[in-house]
This record gives structure tokens, sequence and C-alpha cells, in this order.
């Protein structure tokens, strides 16, 4: 591959400088590549980005910060035809597995083809409220619908192929990808999958009994979450969050629809270590 480019995070990145060092690597080595800031510098927020910014033939996006970085490049330049990887300037690092020290030898490899791709799967999340769709969005990692600000728990009737699978009554209700497993899912209590495998998990979050565990779905299922009654009259806080950042006040009797979106993630995978061996080094 020859032509990048760099989605930074400037909190993390303090003034671009691995930005640059990445920028001025690839162009030493006949290569081209840009530099997009992923933080609004008025909000502190992440930006939403277009397709349309990006160099055309753009073949690779390299991610600057943590995993949050990289989800938003994913799903907001998932159009294009490219792969994505991420320097880890983050804690964990699950998606964005290049440390800063090795940056150098990780770009020779991308610069070479030395890599292979990984497919991940993403989610499509709808929120029809009277049989109209107010919101959608694709997420790589998860779907969180959650009480919010709401004190109460929330009754969630879960639907799966149009039959239903029961009611919960919980905190909330996380729809998560393998590569979303290892993040609230895994923190819920939920199960974690290989990133390159295709299913859905539903784990409920903090539930009122207990017999209420994971449940693993087939990519193939069609999910629904029917949203209870407020237990507060009049202020309705709940929300369901899209991959952390796409974040929707929901209300009684909304549905969020779920199922495996028609696109996926491209990821361009240069350690060759196993992803068993990352769990057991990152969460031991």
């Amino acid at each position: 591959m020859k032509k990048f480019c760099v989605v930074t995070n400037s909190y993390k990145d303090k003034q671009l400088k691995i930005a640059h060092v990445i920028s001025d690597y690839i162009h030493v080595h006949n290569g081209t590549c840009m530099i997009i800031d992923n933080v609004d510098e008025e909000t502190g927020d992440f930006k939403i980005l277009s397709a349309d910014v990006v160099s055309e033939g753009t073949e690779c996006v390299i991610s600057i910060g943590g995993d949050g970085t990289l989800l938003h490049a994913a799903k907001d330049l998932n159009d294009l035809d490219a792969v994505f990887v991420g320097v880890n300037k983050g804690t964990l690092g699950f998606l964005a597995e290049i440390s800063p020290d090795e940056i150098s030898s990780a770009l020779d490899k991308l610069l070479n083809n030395q890599f292979h791709i990984e497919s991940r799967m993403m989610l499509q999340g709808d929120v029809r409220r009277d049989n109209k769709v107010v919101y959608s969005s694709v997420v790589l990692n998860d779907i969180v619908i959650h009480r919010g600000d709401e004190l109460a728990i929330t009754d969630y009737d879960v639907f799966v192929n149009g039959d239903m699978l029961g009611t919960y009554q919980a905190d909330g209700i996380i729809l998560s990808t393998p590569t979303g497993s290892t993040a609230y899912n895994l923190s819920a209590g939920g199960p974690v999958a290989r990133p390159d495998s295709h299913m859905i998990m539903l784990t409920p979050i903090c539930p009122h009994t207990l017999g209420n565990r994971s449940i693993i779905l087939s990519r193939s299922d069609k999910i629904e979450v029917r949203i209870g009654q407020c237990r507060t009259p009049n202020e309705e806080r709940r929300k369901a969050a899209f991959d952390g950042d796409g974040i929707f006040n929901i209300i009684s009797g909304d549905v969020i629809c779920i199922c495996e979106a028609e696109k996926a993630t491209k990821i361009a995978k240069i350690d060759e270590g196993s992803f068993l061996q990352a769990i057991k080094d990152k969460l031991n």
C-alpha cells in the first residue's frame, strides 16, 4: 500500500507529533499521507468525518489514540474501500494494537503488504417511534440501551425474529459484535468472542434477577428491544448509545431494531500473536 490517511486524537497525540512521524516516514518511502485531527477544538468532542475529505484512492486509514478513535474512524469512513489499523495511545487497546515504539516496523509491513485482513461484522441499529425510523446508525462495537439519568430500572421486551425472548428488568441492555465483546459487554459480565467470528451478543446490565445471563445469537437474527413505561412520569431520560458517541434519547414505546449491517470493517492485522494470548496479556 502507498496511499494513507492518518486520523489522530490530538488530546492523546499532542501537537500531532506521532501523526507527523508517520506521515514523514510514509513520504520518505515513496507513499502519500494526509492527516486529520478527529477532535473538534471548540467542543472537545470527536468530529463526524466524511469520506469526501479523504484523498481519493486511500488504501489504509491509520488511527492514533485509543480504541475509540479507531471506532469512530471506521464508522464514519466505512464507505472507503480501505483497511483500518490503530496506534494505541489509550489503555487496553484491543483494536488499536500498534504501540508507539513499533511504528516503524508496522509501517514497513503496511507499505510492503505484509499483513492480513480481518473482516469484522458491524451492526445496524434503527430506533422506531410510531412505526417510523427516527434514528439510525451502524456500529463496529455495540449498541447500548440504558436508563440514562433515570434512577429506576426499566422493563425491556426483547423479541428475536418476531418471537418474544423475554422481558428484562435492568439498567440496560448491550447488543455487541464480537469486536465489541471485549468492551462494555465484558465489563457487564458478557462472553468474549474471537473478533473475526460472526454473532450477536445480548447482555443485560445489572439485571434485577438472579437468572438473567448473556445470550449469543446468530448473525442472521433480527432483534427488537421495546422500551417499557417510564417509572417517573414526564421525565423521559433513557438513552441509546451507538458505539459510545451517537447518543439518542429514547422514550416509552420506542423499539430499537438490531441486525447485522450490510457492510463490514476491514482491519489490517500486523501482529501474528494469537487473540487468546492478547486477552491474557491485557486482562491479567
